[in-house]
């Protein structure tokens, strides 16, 4: 439901925002990233921080509550694909690698850090995996697409309105993702799971700066979980080498330095697709950039060759080993987890320019995401729950009529929901004239109409940077709720239109679906 709208005091609010913008500067100039927090299991968590030259690093780890452990010391290495390109304008320096791994660990127990690098210390925390199934939140963005340039860079602002309507969206992109990102840390999610295109060009640094900048305080104390967009493939316009093979190859060697993912993918693809099983949830993560053959109908990539092309892009068509191993992974969760969801980039259900059919001619997209509606069967006969993607950069919500067959040979009806929420900081597009997604239930670009003052001012609706929230909690009957909330961020203004800060808000689309014994199979509201 929305909120009421608030006035927040404007000098607090402009102040908050300038500490967050200047705050790792300052603070960490040891730091070229502060420490983040990855690959949890119920005993052990990986800490990765980079920094400027190679002196050790020095972990302090505190339980909470419980006694501090020795101080652990990083040996760095020199991370020697995070170079700029000659084409940035940057001087080249590369930064050193610091990644520990701590292990023994209390599982469902939280911990405190404090990382002493140089000069200047820096400080976070984590929770293990619990063991036995308990509550869990997590949070759900794409396309954040981060780059120097989002600083001051504002996007186009289709109207809820009128569809033609051409307008300045409120703040920059920076600002639009940094306070998204603001909103989620409030929440304090056990993890965040990114549905790809985390930066504008994955063969760019200054772009992974940007988003290292951004986003590393989040990530000191929540997991992320990034899934591969088309950009992290993308090696940049013009001499950075676009999709081709070196250019490709230079951005994924990039998102390969900063991740250290569960190592539950098949051969060397671990990285680039995998499962996470927290508590009730599966999270399977998956890699679908490229489809064999090459430019056919099956392809979501049209420029990006994949692996046995030329390119290392794994294939995700029925008999891949992708293919393979995601439904030897779906069938497992099904049997062990109350919940399912998936996570990829491109939304096979769309409204948008990506849901028309691939191809180059006019009315088709060579970045199309229609093809992947092959996977829609594999996702229901397995009871996928939900379906995580953005790459169309709106909020839309659909519905896939669909039929799960147990392992005891027994089937029933039930709706699959996909999302795009590709709202995390850039672009804010609307539906292209002439696609038609028969399957969409909610589209902010229509389904939240603006609300405006006498003076035009607004107070109200309207598609605005966000994400998914989605709340996993046990019933007394032994079964599990999952309530999924679509979050907005909306700017709220002064009485002549001036942005004064930022209010947490939810678009009229929460859906709750339930596991286990229960006599209620699904509530949307």
């Amino acid at each position: 439901m929305n909120a009421a709208p608030a006035r927040p005091d404007a000098f607090l609010m402009r102040l908050g925002v300038l500490a967050l913008a200047f705050w790792p500067a300052w603070l960490c100039a040891d730091f070229r990233v502060t420490p983040y927090v990855q690959n949890p299991t119920s005993s052990a968590v990986t800490v990765i921080w980079f920094s400027e030259d190679n002196r050790p690093g020095r972990l302090h780890l505190q339980a909470e509550p419980g006694a501090g452990r020795e101080p652990a010391t990083s040996v760095p290495e020199r991370a020697g694909a995070l170079d700029y390109h000659p084409d940035e304008g940057a001087e080249s320096s590369l930064p050193f690698l610091h990644r520990l791994r701590l292990e023994g660990l209390q599982p469902g127990h939280r911990y405190r850090y404090r990382v002493e690098q140089g000069g200047v210390e820096a400080e976070g925390s984590f929770q293990t995996l619990p063991v036995l199934p308990a509550a869990v939140r997590f949070v759900v963005f794409a396309d954040s697409e981060t780059e120097p340039e989002s600083d001051g860079k504002f996007a186009h602002w289709p109207g809820t309105d009128t569809k033609d309507a051409d307008r300045q969206y409120l703040v920059d992109q920076e600002t639009g993702y940094r306070e998204n990102l603001r909103i989620i840390r409030s929440r304090q999610p056990d993890f965040v799971a990114i549905a790809g295109d985390l930066v504008e060009s994955g063969g760019e640094q200054r772009d992974w700066d940007a988003f290292w900048r951004l986003t590393a305080p989040l990530a000191s104390e929540s997991y992320l979980f990034p899934a591969l967009g088309n950009h992290e493939y993308f090696g940049g316009p013009g001499a950075f080498g676009g999709y081709d093979t070196a250019g490709s190859g230079r951005a994924i060697a990039r998102y390969r330095n900063y991740f250290e993912l569960p190592a539950n993918g098949s051969g060397p693809d671990h990285e680039r697709y995998y499962r996470v099983r927290w508590g009730p949830v599966s999270l399977v993560v998956l890699d679908l950039n490229n489809g064999l053959p090459h430019q056919s109908g099956a392809d979501t990539n049209y420029f990006l060759l994949g692996r046995g092309e030329g390119g290392d892009a794994p294939d995700w068509q029925r008999g891949s080993e992708q293919y393979l191993w995601l439904e030897q992974t779906l069938e497992q969760a099904q049997k062990d987890s109350a919940f399912t969801f998936v996570l990829f980039h491109q939304c096979p259900y769309s409204s948008g320019v990506h849901g028309q059919p691939p191809g180059k001619d006019p009315g088709r997209d060579p970045l199309s995401a229609r093809p992947l509606q092959n996977l829609t069967p594999l996702f229901t006969r397995y009871g996928v729950d939900a379906v995580f993607a953005g790459h169309d950069e709106m909020y839309e919500h659909s519905v896939v009529p669909g039929r799960e067959h147990g392992s005891d040979g027994s089937g029933s009806n039930y709706g699959l929901h996909v999302y795009d929420v590709g709202i995390g900081g850039d672009g804010l597009r609307g539906p292209m004239p002439g696609v038609v997604n028969p399957h969409r239930v909610f589209l902010a670009h229509d389904d939240a109409p603006e609300a405006r003052n006498s003076r035009g001012v607004l107070i109200d609706g309207g598609k605005h940077y966000g994400h998914l929230e989605v709340n996993v909690e046990p019933l007394e009957n032994g079964g599990w709720r999952a309530r999924l909330d679509p979050v907005y961020v909306f700017p709220v203004t002064d009485s002549a239109g001036e942005v004064l800060g930022f209010e947490r808000r939810v678009y009229a689309d929460r859906t709750v679906l339930f596991s286990g014994p229960s006599t209620e199979h699904e509530e949307k509201r």
